[in-house]
């Protein structure tokens, strides 16, 4: 096969194309790709600037109002992007916070098409796209929130699309240790983005030690500055946690309260959670897409890498779920190249059996659209969740403004010149923050007040008296509250409205002199 055809792959080939008629179908599948990627971008705008904050973009955003090398609970890049968005527009609304994630996630489709289609032909790469589209955790979450999983996906998926021809022996690749240098650039980015960034460099250290030809690699200087390369873009991280004690890696470790025993109840929970994120009707051809990633061999070399650099989240976090409470979209920049996999399967099985491949990924897609689509429409103006079974049976409370909150305080006389306020959760401090502005101080009153023990000295405010405000139901936050105040004195509580209905109430009570430790 002539080389141009061996870059466009098989997939896309047929008995009696020529050359030029590959390239013009190569064309119009790019074509198609971008469009999906233009028209999947509005959507998420519109959305963007729909849905209120949840609590960990909240979180996000009052931490991103402070400028830090590193931060507690992730490396620094999607508060840096959050950061930079807010300055430029002048405005903390969710549209301009979430614009970073939504454009991550535009450069994360096209990438991946690039990556399918050099590997396994331009067909595999539209059928990745969709799939990547159409799984919710992606679609949704790390498509349009401030989470620091899109700058992560982004940043690995350019890394293995630098890396792979050097690997794979492309005969176009000029400059390889240019290329090496952009790839460990590239990684480092990842891995300041999220620590799992740390899974593409392993999977490329798995692939030269099992594939033979590619031994050599590691006699040359490519490999060894690329790792030097990246270690000092994720420099501000190391530096961060020296300087604090490695707090940023020390709660990453805490997040994983181990058991001595063998829980396979955990395990099943967390596939389970992990199939709801992608889509029960998508889950099972991501997985079988890995397993024959796998099965396949150093004899593949294209879906062996790939298959290397997924498995590295998904095979450790799995075995982790064994022996700790694990997230279920801890995983997921592995479940990101199982679908460049299943990209390949998928136009394996569309050029076999072209109806029931449509049929199949048209009936996932109305799936997954529908379900989102009951969640926006909950989430902006309720009622199908009736509200008589409280904000613990409604998904989408989290995704409430708490528009209320600050025109109450300030009604009630408790937001002066000099006004604090405080919350007993980090969860709520961070929805507290957002929804009061950057001049109000909040305090988290708790025994982990994580980022917020470093926006400001809480010791600053002790023996002042302030309003406490958390959600009402919430059994956890009485003892924590009382242990950081003499007292907590009962006000009226605050009903957070959706669409002029009620839809959440916060308890409020007046903090009588703090004592932070």
């Amino acid at each position: 096969m002539a080389e141009k055809d061996r870059q466009i792959g098989m997939a896309v080939s047929a008995p009696g194309m020529t050359a030029e008629s590959t390239a013009d179908e190569t064309a119009r599948i790019a074509r198609l790709v971008l469009l999906i990627v233009l028209v999947g971008t509005a959507v998420r705008l519109v959305l963007g600037g729909t849905v209120g904050l949840g609590m960990d973009e909240s979180y996000s955003v009052g931490s991103a109002r402070q400028f830090m090398p590193s931060y507690v609970d992730h490396p620094p890049l999607h508060y840096w992007a959050a950061g930079l968005a807010m300055r430029l527009f002048g405005s903390e609304a969710p549209i301009v916070v979430r614009l970073p994630a939504i454009l991550f996630f535009a450069g994360s489709s096209w990438l991946m098409f690039r990556l399918a289609g050099r590997l396994f032909g331009a067909r595999a790469g539209l059928w990745a796209v969709a799939g990547f589209n159409i799984a919710p955790v992606f679609t949704l979450a790390h498509a349009s929130w401030v989470l620091p999983d899109g700058p992560a996906i982004f940043f690995m998926l350019a890394a293995a699309n630098v890396v792979a021809p050097i690997l794979l022996d492309d005969p176009a690749v000029r400059r390889v240790t240019l290329r090496w240098l952009a790839a460990g650039a590239l990684g480092g980015l990842a891995m300041l983005s999220k620590y799992t960034g740390i899974f593409v460099f392993v999977g490329v250290l798995a692939f030269v030690l099992t594939v033979r030809p590619a031994w050599r690699h590691l006699m040359t200087p490519g490999p060894w500055l690329a790792v030097a390369l990246a270690l000092v873009v994720f420099s501000p991280v190391i530096a961060w946690n020296l300087e604090h004690g490695f707090i940023g890696f020390g709660f990453q470790t805490r997040r994983l309260p181990g058991s001595e025993s063998i829980h396979p109840l955990w395990l099943l929970q967390f596939i389970g959670g992990q199939a709801l994120y992608l889509s029960p009707l998508l889950f099972w051809p991501f997985l079988v897409a890995l397993y024959r990633g796998l099965r396949g061999g150093p004899k593949d070399r294209g879906a062996w890498l790939i298959a290397l650099i997924a498995i590295g989240p998904v095979g450790l976090f799995t075995i982790i779920s064994l022996f700790a409470h694990s997230q279920p979209h801890w995983p997921m920049p592995g479940w990101v190249f199982a679908i460049v996999l299943f990209g390949r399967d998928a136009a394996k099985l569309a050029a076999e059996r072209p109806r029931f491949a449509r049929g199949y990924m048209a009936v996932s897609a109305a799936f997954v659209f529908v379900v989102l689509a009951v969640l926006v429409w909950q989430a902006k103006l309720g009622g199908i969740i009736p509200a008589s079974l409280g904000a613990k049976a409604d998904p989408t409370v989290d995704l409430l403004e708490w528009r209320e909150l600050r025109p109450e305080l300030e009604a009630r006389g408790l937001l002066g010149p000099d006004a604090v306020v405080a919350a007993p959760i980090w969860m709520y401090a961070g929805k507290a923050s957002h929804a009061l502005g950057p001049d109000i101080p909040v305090v988290c009153a708790c025994g982990d007040p994580q980022q917020f023990r470093y926006r400001y000295d809480q010791t600053q405010w002790n023996g002042r008296d302030m309003p406490v405000v958390w959600v009402q139901g919430d059994t956890r936050v009485g003892e924590s509250a009382r242990a950081f105040f003499d007292r907590l004195d009962p006000l009226p509580p605050i009903t957070i409205m959706r669409a002029g209905r009620p839809a959440l109430v916060l308890d409020v009570a007046m903090g009588r002199n703090l004592h932070m430790p």
